[in-house]
């Protein structure tokens, strides 16, 4: 593939992605250019954290079904190494690279995927806005060498066009479908969206300010700012003011007042 056919064929894609607009759609995108690698196997995941210690995963791919049952059954998200590194890393995760690991729980996961044919191909990741992280993977029955000239030129395409199905994914599976549920209640749906003062306090009290300190900052009074911290609280399903503020950081839901 010749640098000019490589930018029309990039160009192409991330047209066909923008115009996808259902999960049908976006997966024949990954469908053929899963094929025009001679990959098998393709699935693009979004991984929502719905607290330090349990992720959600929305996924698009056509993984075997007895794999994916058995992942879900032995909880293999907190063993899996693509998660792992693509939860801090940009760079590829090559799928061999399982068997290597000092981790004996990652080598059992990998020779558990070998079972499925799922031992030969990548992952990349990128972060969303709202704690979320995106991954593209790509896995062959064959031999892939991600360090070949082919290989390269494979993941830096998988680079370029990860933003926009990254997008495109928040539009089918948008925030508001992920939003955080209070699973003590009988019916598991998403609870309100924060309200701009609720989002102000749990903001200043991430710094470290008092309800006097903040109800200074935003001119409120101070049991003005606990009402908005108690309601917070409870939004956000959390037993406490500090609970609520990991949470919030965690879920992306306070930034950094530049982005906001």
């Amino acid at each position: 593939m010749t640098v000019k056919n490589m930018d029309d064929f990039v160009l192409s894609t991330t047209r066909k992605i923008e115009a996808s607009f259902t999960k049908v759609e976006i997966t024949e995108v990954l469908q053929s250019l899963a094929a025009k690698f001679d990959f098998k196997y393709f699935t693009f995941v979004r991984v929502f954290p719905k607290a330090i210690s349990r992720l959600e995963l929305n996924a698009i791919g056509n993984y075997p079904k007895s794999w994916l049952k058995e992942y879900d059954k032995k909880n293999y998200v907190f063993v899996d190494p693509v998660i792992k590194h693509c939860l801090s890393h940009r760079t590829p995760y090559d799928w061999k690279n399982g068997f290597s690991d000092t981790n004996p729980d990652v080598i059992s996961f990998a020779k558990a995927s070998s079972k499925y044919n799922l031992t030969n191909g990548f992952s990349i990741g990128i972060n969303g806005n709202c704690g979320d992280t995106s991954l593209l993977c790509f896995g062959s029955i064959k031999e892939f060498d991600s360090t070949s000239d082919l290989g390269k030129k494979i993941i830096y395409i998988a680079h370029i066009i990860l933003p926009y199905l990254h997008e495109k994914l928040a539009q089918v599976y948008p925030v508001s479908s992920l939003y955080p549920t209070n699973d003590l209640k009988e019916q598991n749906i998403p609870l309100q969206e924060l309200t701009v003062r609720e989002n102000e306090c749990l903001l200043w009290s991430a710094e470290g300010k008092t309800a006097m300190e903040i109800s200074i900052i935003l001119d409120i009074s101070e049991s003005t700012v606990n009402f908005h911290l108690k309601n917070a609280v409870l939004k956000l399903d959390c037993a406490n003011k500090t609970h609520a503020v990991a949470k919030a950081i965690l879920l992306g839901l306070i930034k950094c007042k530049v982005n906001q």
